[in-house]
């Protein structure tokens, strides 16, 4: 079998949050109180980097997993995206997607599964064609796993539309690679649904700041070049309308910012057209 490239998750030393995983299995209180940690962490509004999201995600998976937990990768979505993985063939899985152009994390990323319903795959079904990624089950099977489960973080929850109704594009993804074909006995089972969902109710907080911020700098500007047309208005006896489109018109030819254009217009820094004195 070929050598398989080293994993990129993040060590525990680089992700202080992230509780150092057990090969042991947890008592049932342990178990218990370890989730609740989890979720509660994974969906904490408090501001944190993509990686270390996903790495998170990952960690908490193998922790409460124990020796029965499957393979995992976690992407989040962005330019450039981040990947967490918690093996080496989850992390060669992950590029043979990219290398072929399907697979679940594809998938999830352009919200085939987009209302949250996990998208189970049999590995087997490659052999009869029935696969709903022939070409990657076939390169899973031969890496040994037996069934993909697939969760996308999805940008709206529950609460925002019924079930199936595609409430949102993913933000991410989770993907698990099973070494059999039935699904994990319950008390073997990794409750990753859960965490997936915790972990996209973070993303919806972070993606939810950027766009408030995104909507405070736009009305900043409004109101800075409503200023300036206020200014240029009574200063040159024209209509706001008419100093509107000069500022617009200095600004495209002069490849500047109609945002510090107008500002300059209002703290009496603007370039010459704009003065009372010229």
């Amino acid at each position: 079998m070929e050598a398989f490239p080293a994993p990129r998750v993040p060590s525990d030393a680089a992700h202080p949050a992230a509780p150092r995983r057990s090969p042991a299995a947890l008592a049932p209180l342990e178990r218990e109180r370890l989730l609740t940690r989890a979720l509660l962490d994974l969906a904490s509004s408090a501001d944190r980097e993509p990686a270390r999201h996903a790495a998170c995600l990952i960690e908490y998976l193998g922790m409460l997993g124990g020796r029965s937990a499957p393979e995992a990768v976690a992407v989040i979505d962005g330019r450039p995206s981040v990947t967490a993985a918690s093996g080496r063939r989850a992390e060669a899985l992950r590029q043979v997607e990219e290398q072929l152009r399907e697979g679940p994390l594809r998938d999830c990323l352009a919200g085939a599964v987009a209302d949250g319903t996990p998208l189970t795959e049999a590995a087997e079904a490659a052999e009869a064609g029935a696969a709903r990624w022939p070409r990657f089950a076939a390169r899973a099977r031969e890496l040994g796993v037996r069934r993909v489960t697939a969760l996308p973080l999805t940008a709206a929850g529950p609460e925002d539309g019924p079930a199936g109704s595609g409430t949102g594009a993913a933000l991410g993804a989770l993907v698990l690679y099973h070494d059999a074909a039935d699904p994990q006995p319950p008390e073997c089972a990794v409750p990753a649904r859960a965490l997936a969902e915790a972990a996209a109710l973070h993303l919806r907080h972070r993606r939810a700041r950027s766009q408030v911020r995104q909507l405070e700098h736009a009305l900043r500007s409004r109101i800075v070049i409503e200023q300036a047309k206020g200014v240029l208005s009574e200063r040159f006896g024209v209509p706001t309308d008419g100093a509107f489109v000069e500022l617009r018109r200095y600004a495209r030819s002069h490849q500047r910012s109609l945002h510090d254009l107008a500002r300059s217009v209002v703290d009496g820094t603007a370039p010459d057209p704009f003065r009372k004195d010229a």
